[in-house]
């Protein structure tokens, strides 16, 4: 079920047209009057790069990504960066390409009123709406992961489903989901979600039938999580699931992102040389080693070395122990928010030990103890592990140093996510999301 591909192309539309609005407005408030037809015609044209440009830019600030609770609380941030962002850009494109006009004054006026447009779009216009359109529907199933489903939906207006009730299997008695699901069409649900692998709904799946036949949609409650939030409900996660979803050979996949590997990977490394050397310089000067090694968990759980620039006061070798006294640097803080210090991993991208892009490799004393806890921990090693990955980008509370258990699991729900779903298009929004990253100095 598609929750937002609507929405995205609708945002997309509106931004666009908002954006060649904006232009108007800066050009009307630039010479005090309407502006003639051939006059926005010249500029319109002159702008379309910028225009272009700016929705690229509007796709890596993560401004079309699933209007959830977290996003929505920093999408007023992400607008004014992508915009400020966009204006630079667009000053060194018509600094460069020889066209008739040099919109200066024009740019900044572009600036503030595109962020104001879009702004009152965002925050004010479109979740009026998307609430107008919304459809009802029911949520059958039990858990936290359900629970997670209903507060999510019902507490955000931006999605085009309301749920009007949730059945808690393990609440009510064998034989009575069915006609609270019949209660609940009758009170104008059209979409059923429903957990298919939950034993109430199975032992009724044959009375749903006349639903069915009724025109009522059903939807599994795992595709469903997985379209909600990026992540696979770890409670589903069982044998039958592996052997369905693990990832399967797929020939030019694999060979065009090895082919990518390689040839990004001896370009990088040429152009990061200068960087390496320059911070291995100033760590030499301050005393200590510039490289570290550690040993990492590779693909078919194989060990290898990683080299890293150093961050920290001294090589703690990965040792649990040794971690709890030691610390960042100050110089070190710069490396790993602006990730210079991962540059050395090209020469494993190389190697063939890394990708770009994949699940981060763990530490094999660490990886020890999850897969002690953690079922199915393991199969993300199926896979080549990566420099930048799908969980890494996504789960803003990822563990950091040290084991814990709880927040791995969220962290393995978006492993396998990517384990299921990886395809050049993911790892291309994976790569547009790192670079966000990277220009923001988050450090992921």
């Amino acid at each position: 079920m598609a929750l937002v591909r609507r929405e995205t192309t609708f945002l997309l539309v509106g931004d666009l047209a908002l954006l060649v609005f904006s232009l108007w407005l800066a050009l009307t408030v630039r010479v005090l009057h309407v502006p003639t037809y051939a006059h926005f015609l010249q500029n319109a044209i002159a702008f379309i790069p910028v225009f272009i440009v700016s929705i690229v830019v509007f796709f890596i600030a993560g401004l079309y990504e699933k209007q959830t609770q977290l996003v929505k609380r920093v999408m007023g941030s992400r607008i004014l960066g992508a915009q400020i962002a966009n204006t630079l850009i667009a000053a060194v494109i018509f600094f460069l390409l020889p066209l008739v006009i040099a919109p200066k004054t024009i740019l900044i006026l572009y600036l503030i009123i595109s962020v104001l447009l879009i702004q009152t779009w965002r925050f004010y216009i479109t979740p009026r709406l998307s609430v107008r359109g919304r459809e009802l529907a029911v949520l059958v199933g039990q858990g936290e992961s359900v629970q997670e489903v209903f507060d999510e939906v019902n507490g955000n207006n931006r999605y085009r489903i309301r749920f009007i009730e949730h059945i808690d299997t393990s609440r009510i008695e064998a034989g009575k989901i069915s006609e609270r699901i019949a209660h609940a069409t009758q009170s104008g649900a059209r979409i059923i979600v429903l957990d298919t692998r939950d034993n109430g709904v199975q032992g009724e799946l044959s009375a749903l039938y006349d639903a069915m036949v009724a025109g009522i949609s059903f939807v599994e409650f795992a595709s469903f999580y997985e379209d909600l939030f990026d992540r696979v409900p770890l409670a589903h996660i069982d044998y039958v699931w592996l052997l369905a979803c693990l990832p399967k050979r797929h020939l030019a996949y694999d060979l065009g992102k090895r082919t990518f590997d390689i040839f990004g990977a001896a370009v990088g490394i040429i152009i990061a040389m200068i960087f390496i050397l320059f911070a291995a310089f100033i760590l030499m000067a301050n005393g200590g080693e510039p490289f570290i090694f550690h040993e990492r968990i590779g693909r078919e759980g194989k060990i290898f070395r990683i080299v890293k620039l150093r961050t920290m006061l001294f090589n703690d070798h990965g040792d649990l122990e040794l971690q709890k006294k030691n610390r960042v640097t100050s110089i070190g803080k710069f490396l790993r928010k602006s990730r210079i210090d991962e540059l050395p991993q090209l020469y494993n991208v190389l190697r063939g030990e890394l990708s770009f892009i994949g699940p981060r490799p763990e530490l094999p004393p660490i990886a020890a103890v999850y897969q002690q806890e953690i079922p199915y921990y393991e199969i993300r090693h199926v896979i080549t592990p990566g420099l930048s990955g799908w969980a890494q980008l996504r789960d803003y509370d990822a563990p950091r140093g040290a084991a814990d258990v709880g927040r791995t699991k969220r962290k393995l729900s978006f492993d396998l996510y990517y384990l299921k779903h990886r395809s050049f298009t993911l790892d291309l929004v994976i790569a547009l999301k790192t670079i966000r990253a990277l220009a923001s100095f988050s450090g992921v």
